[in-house]
């Protein structure tokens, strides 16, 4: 489901009057709603790929069938066991198409040709989390099982499915389970400024920064690497921010509330911080899940429980020694804030964002170079001070040149974004309330239009 496709918004719009003339036939029916919803999210997940939809099925309506099997133990012992036997089950098609060819070449050194060119599923990751995370709260707890078709929207809900948020049973199962459809205007207010605002993060500053990245830049000049580093940086920001806020705000035009999966991660005044504000559903699924249960910050061990749930993160993006990399640098970082902070080491606010920020335009770099020899030159090149002449710089300025327009325009209306994000939560203590008010939701209306990309990508995450 690619929100910035024109087909996604012509099905929704299609339908609309499909609901309409339900709502008028069976006003009090909750039961329609459901079924309205279900085949919906079902129909647009099959339109984005059959593949994708059959291996959904197989994995929710397993964990449905375990979830029913565990109700009828009355032995919480016997529930642990199965949970314990299903979640390996449930991840098995994960590690098929994600991480199968990196273990057989990489780790065992087998030339399995037919495993290299696996197309990852869409979202499989996410409603993967999300339905192995239901699993624990259900059997690992001894919860209810809900009815079926409750259970598949839960599962299945079409704006959050391919790329999140990760939601919990608490949050969206009751909602789910009583949907208003309602399109009242408090909602629809709401709603469909979230929508303009997500649009303008991807259609007019995600895709065009996408365009001025050089890909697979072999050059020695650390003006463009840095270039490169700082494009990634906001482009995965306002692309998957984008995402988020456009899913949020389809979700909460059909009355149901989402979990905002970013938190204007980029204004964070540490890195602690930063990782409490970006892709919140996930790490707080990793907090939830491994973190606690391995003692948390309570242990003497607390460090090495960090670093784990980093490396898994690194790997929940991705099969490559660059993801782990990319895991283990993040997880170090926020091991050593914590370690400056219990000895009273504050650092002014402004020097922590610049730390902040600049930690992550380096990072990201761990992220994208998917390539471990252009990785190592890139690194090398950074290092280099001779790469650093006045002449690479200009050279810089030029190749960011796309079809007469000079791409590196987006990098101070990217910062401009961040600065209103930051001057909005100073002022309101809400990172999005500017952006989100009517003037400028009418300026970002006008700049999607003039500044929609010469050419589309697909939204980052689509390939997690």
């Amino acid at each position: 489901m690619d929100f910035s496709q024109l087909s996604f918004w012509l099905i929704l719009l299609c339908a609309l009057p499909l609901l309409a003339a339900g709502k008028a036939l069976w006003p009090q029916s909750t039961a329609f709603r459901k079924a309205f919803i279900l085949l919906l999210s079902l129909f647009l997940l099959g339109f984005t790929s059959l593949p994708t939809l059959g291996i959904f099925l197989a994995v929710s309506l397993t964990a449905y069938a375990a979830c029913r099997a565990g109700a009828r133990l009355s032995s919480a012992l016997g529930r642990r066991v199965l949970l314990g036997g299903l979640i390996p089950l449930l991840l098995l098609p994960l590690l098929y198409y994600k991480y199968a060819y990196f273990l057989a070449h990489t780790i065992c050194g087998a030339e399995w040709d037919s495993l290299r060119g696996l197309i990852i599923p869409v979202g499989i990751s996410f409603y993967t989390f999300q339905i192995i995370g239901f699993c624990v709260d259900t059997l690992g707890k001894g919860r209810a099982v809900p009815p079926f078709a409750d259970y598949m929207n839960f599962c299945a809900f079409f704006p959050q499915i391919v790329a999140g948020p990760i939601e919990r049973r608490d949050d969206l199962l009751p909602q789910i389970s009583a949907p208003k459809m309602a399109l009242s205007a408090a909602d629809l207010h709401v709603g469909l400024r979230y929508i303009v605002l997500g649009l303008f993060f991807k259609m007019a500053l995600a895709d065009n920064l996408a365009l001025a990245f050089v890909q697979g830049y072999r050059g020695g000049n650390a003006w463009m690497v840095w270039m490169n580093n700082l494009l990634f940086t906001f482009r995965i920001y306002f692309d998957f921010g984008g995402y988020a806020m456009t899913a949020y705000g389809i979700a909460r035009c059909l009355g149901i509330t989402l979990r905002l999966n970013f938190l204007s991660p980029y204004t964070a005044p540490h890195i602690g911080e930063f990782w409490r504000r970006w892709h919140t559903s996930l790490m707080q699924w990793f907090r939830d899940y491994i973190y606690i249960p391995l003692g948390g910050g309570r242990t003497r061990l607390w460090a090495a429980n960090v670093l784990l749930v980093f490396l898994v993160s690194g790997l929940w993006h991705g099969a490559g020694y660059n993801f782990l990399l990319w895991g283990a640098l993040s997880g170090l970082a926020v091991v050593a804030h914590r370690l400056f902070a219990e000895v009273g080491l504050r650092l002014p606010a402004a020097l922590g964002w610049a730390l902040t920020f600049g930690f992550m335009v380096m990072v990201w770099m761990f992220f994208y170079d998917t390539d471990a020899a252009l990785l190592q030159q890139h690194l090398a090149t950074l290092a280099n001070p001779a790469a650093y002449g006045i002449g690479e710089f200009v050279a810089t300025l030029k190749a960011l040149r796309v079809q007469g327009t000079l791409a590196i325009a987006f990098l101070p209306l990217s910062f401009l974004v961040i600065a209103a994000e930051s001057l909005s939560l100073r002022r309101r203590g809400d990172a999005y309330a500017l952006l989100l008010s009517t003037p400028a939701c009418a300026l970002m209306v006008f700049l999607t239009v003039v500044l929609e990309a010469s050419a589309d990508s697909l939204f980052i995450y689509f390939s997690f």
